[in-house]
């Protein structure tokens, strides 16, 4: 049906189950269901709704719900409606569809037809067995082959399987599926991710064969277990497994890291190996190694961890970009500029004689010569290698790596290499976009540019910190101030809801105390209490509506913050870690002295980067206080009164505690003054109430007067400024910071060529902590969509049931435009600012409510009018307008109740003050 003709009828679209549009392999036995609902008429909501789900197509179409029958139900939730029917059964396939009824009563049409799949739900579904390499063969990437007969033709194949760390499966010779970096990163020891795949046009009558490359990935020692279990038209079924039947051989990669990069030698490319008449010889030449012969496979015991199904967004290649220049520094060398910073690998289109060896060393800043600087990588070599097999042209991209790089410089090219010679690949989590900004200043426009770019190459299963250097891990004190900027960008409730099981799995189960990385690779064990753990869980409830969330890990973040208590003297947290990390240098301690925590291997942490001027124990503390109070929010939802009591007044004890123990009464400042001593607290409502213009006052003179505009704030504090700048009536102040061109700024970041957001303020191109692509100062993110644009959500009414749009008209800005697509629909904000008229344009989804603050800009008189009708004249509020139901007025806003629908509002004043 058109677009056009959907959206001006009442219909239910957008079905989604476990936040995926018709999922196969999923392992939730109660799985929820959510929709969206179009419908001409504004101020529109859901008053019931009825869900059929069918074991098969052809029930549902004659709805017979032969799994669940919802019956009609009086509710307005249309975001995580729980299953309750029959039993799901592992591998079967399910229908659903639902229609609604609206606030007049009305019902629509059933929805289109959805599906949903069950994975393998028991530990016993599982006749597949880990299988590795007899012996193994260190660096290499492992070929696995198996051959079987079909005398009949298949009428439902489903394939399961896992290879650690990373696999690409393939039948009959084709690629299945567009999976790389397959599966997601865990604790292995805990849960491993497999993935299921509709196979059944792979297959055909006749021999068949499978084929199965393994590289190291996270893992190191490649292996795997496969399950393919097939249905036949006469009712039979069958499984293909994997087991000591299995060949196993070396193949053409014959080094491969996460970190290093890979080597591959197209000379040892076994031709045909993923095909039926494939023999299993071994092969010699002249001037290459011996080719190994293939033997059995060898039946392993596996990483122990329980087999969960993989429910996030697959890696992919999501994008190409090509070069905008190649340079010729020195004689042999060519040095390619993507013109954009990336995660992914580069594409390399190249002829020559068998056993050239080309090389691509990837780097994202440059020498004084024009060839790649790559010392801000640590150990990580992040070089890949071609060997020609010397057959005409030749194509080869890496399978088991990825870098994250601006400029790749080859060596080792026959002639002279072109532009078209290599291209960029864009590889992360197939996230969708859900974010969009645009406004008149170019420099925000670029700023955003930046930080979407920065998350984006940050996802790759877990949110990680950067992705070039030997780390690429997923750090909780970065996602504390990240996450939320991340869900304005990209959808995030499925990985994030998969990286808070690896949180909970490296968890101590005695102590509650969690790691500052997880999967837990590296860094302190307790972390530091800056970390998101409860931050992430309470943003799933109030970004996605998802309650099922704060029931599984309350326990959890329960006992972290307990933990955090038995860390305390008089309520003040005695230990720190990074605190406001990455402040501007000149305020971070000197990486020798005395006062800078070792790591958990007992080295300093970083040089300068461990802020000075800002208490490590007060900003622990304050995590302390915010953690406690959100945890007895979350006991209050559930119904838990007496832990919501217990740590209301825990949460009042620690601000007493606090104030006692870092506030000034005489001087109207926290510890020192500096920015993040004053903001952080303000930002928490620490401050009393009778203090709370003064410490504003004194963080807007350090701001304006002693750093001339700029920020000296960290990774923590600097998005908290931000917000409560604004939100206390500082907006142009932020404003300020925000479009600041020298240092320390974003836009001194993009002065200096900045593509994506830099891990710290200043330009550092040698070793250390110099990532140029770093998300935890790209916070400002969510400021734009918060703030500018005026969309938030509201945590009373989770899920964007209710919402508010107040934009700050700031600075020298004329016009915003924003966008959100939400679990309930898409939400949108448009302003325009002109010399005596101002527009507001905002969209809101069905079953949704707003409060729409129009700015009256100091304007008396002030009229304003909805879709050229007026809405409010002569200080009142003007009825009869379909969708609005009241408005109020305070000194800067009018606020109008709004339903669902599109509104257009324009402000006229008699005269203005400015």
């Amino acid at each position: 049906m058109d677009n056009a003709i959907k959206e001006q009828e009442f219909v239910v679209t957008g079905l989604f189950c476990e936040y995926a549009s018709n999922p196969i392999g999923i392992d939730v036995t109660s799985p929820r269901f959510s929709w969206q609902i179009s419908h001409p008429q504004r101020g529109q909501f859901q008053s019931a709704y009825q869900v059929l789900v069918a074991s098969s197509f052809q029930n549902l179409e004659a709805e017979n719900a032969d799994m669940w029958d919802s019956g009609k139900v009086i509710s307005d939730r249309s975001v995580n409606v729980i299953y309750n029917g029959k039993p799901l059964q592992s591998g079967k396939t399910y229908y659903w569809k639902v229609r609604v009824w609206d606030k007049n009563g009305k019902a629509s049409p059933y929805s289109e037809v959805a599906i949903f799949e069950m994975g393998l739900l028991a530990k016993n579904d599982w006749q597949g067995e880990w299988i590795g390499c007899p012996g193994g063969r260190p660096g290499e990437a492992l070929l696995f082959r198996k051959e079987f007969f079909l005398k009949k033709p298949v009428h439902r194949a489903r394939a399961y399987i896992s290879g650690l760390g990373y696999y690409e499966l393939r039948i009959n010779g084709k690629k299945v599926g567009d999976h790389v970096l397959d599966p997601g990163w865990t604790e292995y020891t805990k849960r491993v991710l497999y993935v299921t795949y509709n196979v059944t046009e792979y297959l055909r009558e006749g021999v068949n064969a499978i084929g199965v490359m393994v590289g190291n990935g996270w893992y190191e020692s490649p292996q795997m277990i496969f399950q393919m279990n097939l249905e036949f038209g006469d009712g039979t079924n069958t499984s293909i497994v994997s087991d000591a039947t299995w060949m196993v051989a070396s193949g053409p990669i014959i080094k491969n890291s996460i970190y290093d990069g890979e080597v591959y030698d197209a000379r040892l490319e076994k031709n045909g190996w993923d095909t039926h008449g494939y023999r299993v010889v071994s092969l010699q030449k002249e001037g290459l190694k011996v080719e190994r012969d293939w033997s059995g496979a060898k039946r392993l015991e596996g990483p122990g961890g329980l087999m969960q199904a993989q429910m996030i967004e697959p890696i992919k290649v999501v994008d190409t970009v090509r070069p905008i220049k190649i340079t010729n520094p020195k004689p042999g060398i060519y040095v390619y500029d993507m013109g954009q910073n990336i995660a992914g690998w580069a594409r390399l289109n190249v002829e020559g004689p068998e056993g050239t060896e080309v090389t691509l060393k990837f780097a994202e800043v440059l020498y004084e010569d024009g060839t790649v600087n790559q010392e801000n990588l640590g150990i990580a070599r992040a070089t890949d290698v071609y060997i020609l097999k010397g057959k005409g042209k030749e194509v080869y991209e890496p399978r088991f790596t990825y870098h994250g790089f601006r400029d790749v410089q080859v060596t080792g090219f026959q002639g002279t290499p072109t532009l078209e010679s290599l291209e960029g690949r864009v590889v992360r989590s197939a996230v969708e976009p859900t974010g969009k900004f645009i406004c008149s200043n170019k420099l925000l426009n670029q700023i955003h540019k930046n930080i979407v770019w920065t998350e984006a190459n940050n996802l790759h299963s877990i949110p990680t910190d950067c992705p070039q250097r030997a780390e690429r891990l997923g750090w909780l004190n970065d996602m504390t101030v990240r996450a939320e900027e991340a869900i304005y960008s990209f959808n995030m409730i499925r990985l994030y809801s998969k990286w808070l099981r690896d949180i909970r799995d490296a968890q101590d189960k005695d102590t509650g105390a969690i790691t500052d990385t997880a999967p837990y690779r590296w860094g302190f064990k307790p972390a530091d209490p800056v970390a998101c753990y409860l931050f992430v869980v309470w943003y799933l409830y109030q970004y996605y509506g998802d309650r099922r969330v704060l029931e599984e890990y309350y326990e959890g973040t329960k006992q972290w913050v307990d933990f955090l208590g038995t860390q305390t003297d008089n309520y003040i947290v005695s230990y720190t870690r990074y605190g406001d990390w990455c402040t501007p240098i000149k305020d971070c301690i000197p990486a020798d002295s005395s006062e800078v925590p070792p790591d958990s291997q007992g080295a300093v942490i970083s040089i300068g980067s461990y802020p000075a001027n800002t208490p490590g124990n007060l900003i622990s503390t304050g995590y302390y206080y915010y953690n406690t109070l959100i945890l007895s929010f979350i006991a209050r939802i559930l119904g838990k009164s007496d832990d919501a009591n217990q740590y209301a007044l825990l949460a009042e004890r620690i601000k007493e505690a606090f104030n006692k123990r870092f506030f000034n009464w005489e001087r109207a400042e926290y510890a020192t003054g500096s920015q993040g001593c004053n903001a952080f607290p303000l930002f928490l409502n620490l401050v009393p109430r009778n203090k709370r213009k003064a410490v504003l006052e004194n963080l807007v003179k350090d701001i304006i007067e002693t750093h001339k505009g700029h920020l000296n704030t960290g990774n923590q504090c600097t998005k908290y400024m931000m917000e409560v700048l604004t939100e206390l009536g500082k907006g142009d102040v932020a404003y300020t910071i925000a479009t600041q061109t020298t240092y320390p700024s974003w836009g001194y970041m993009i002065s200096k060529g900045a593509t994506t957001i830099w891990e710290r303020w200043e330009y550092m191109t040698g070793p250390g902590m110099n990532s140029h692509d770093h998300p935890m100062l790209g916070s400002i993110g969510a400021w734009f969509y918060k703030f500018l644009a005026g969309i938030k959500a509201e945590p009373e009414r989770p899920g964007w049931q209710s919402l508010s749009i107040k934009p700050y008209v700031l600075g020298d800005l004329t016009s915003v435009e924003a966008s959100l697509n939400t679990v309930r629909g898409l939400v949108s904000s448009k302003w325009e600012r002109k010399e005596n008229s101002f527009t507001l344009e905002v969209t809101i989804p069905v079953n949704s409510q707003a409060k729409v603050s129009v700015p009256t800009l100091g304007w008396k008189k002030v009229r304003i009018e909805e879709s050229n009708r007026p809405v409010w004249e002569n200080n009142s509020f003007v009825p009869g307008v379909e969708g609005i139901s009241g408005a109020d007025k305070d000194e800067e806003y009018v606020a109008f109740k709004v339903g669902s629908g599109s509104y257009s509002f324009m402000v006229r004043g008699e005269k203005s003050r400015r």
